[in-house]
């Protein structure tokens, strides 16, 4: 009798956890829907536009350094300079050109001749 109780409960055990196991590997496993987004005309004025706004400039140019982007930060003594992993497009390429973009900070090193700034990617770029 014991040994029919036993199997039962292990039974009934080992039904639940199954039932609990397969819930939870259908939680983990749910796909997420992907956002398609539209292309950006940028003749219809309503394309994305970054939030920091920043000075193509060449300064640097005479070390080896091709572009940077000069960005004005509280302490006007010390900009904050940054230096674009992928090349500005040709239209973008201006010594003096203001910029509207977004950035975000990379942790690589940077490019020979570059000794002033900080390696970043720049998205969203629109000129001012």
């Amino acid at each position: 009798m014991y040994i029919c109780l036993s199997v039962f409960f292990i039974h009934v055990f080992m039904k639940n956890h199954l039932v609990i196991i397969a819930v939870l590997a259908l939680l983990a496993c749910s796909c997420k829907t992907k956002q398609h987004s539209k292309p950006i005309d940028p003749n219809s004025g309503t394309a994305a536009v970054g939030k920091t706004v920043g000075t193509v400039s060449h300064q640097y140019k005479s070390t080896g350094c091709a572009t940077v982007i000069i960005v004005k930060t509280e302490d006007a003594a010390n900009p904050l300079v940054l230096i674009p992993k992928d090349a500005l497009v040709a239209g973008l390429d201006k010594d003096g050109l203001e910029l509207y973009f977004d950035y975000r900070l990379l942790k690589m090193p940077n490019p020979d001749g570059c000794t002033h700034g900080i390696m970043a990617e720049l998205t969203n770029i629109a000129k001012k």
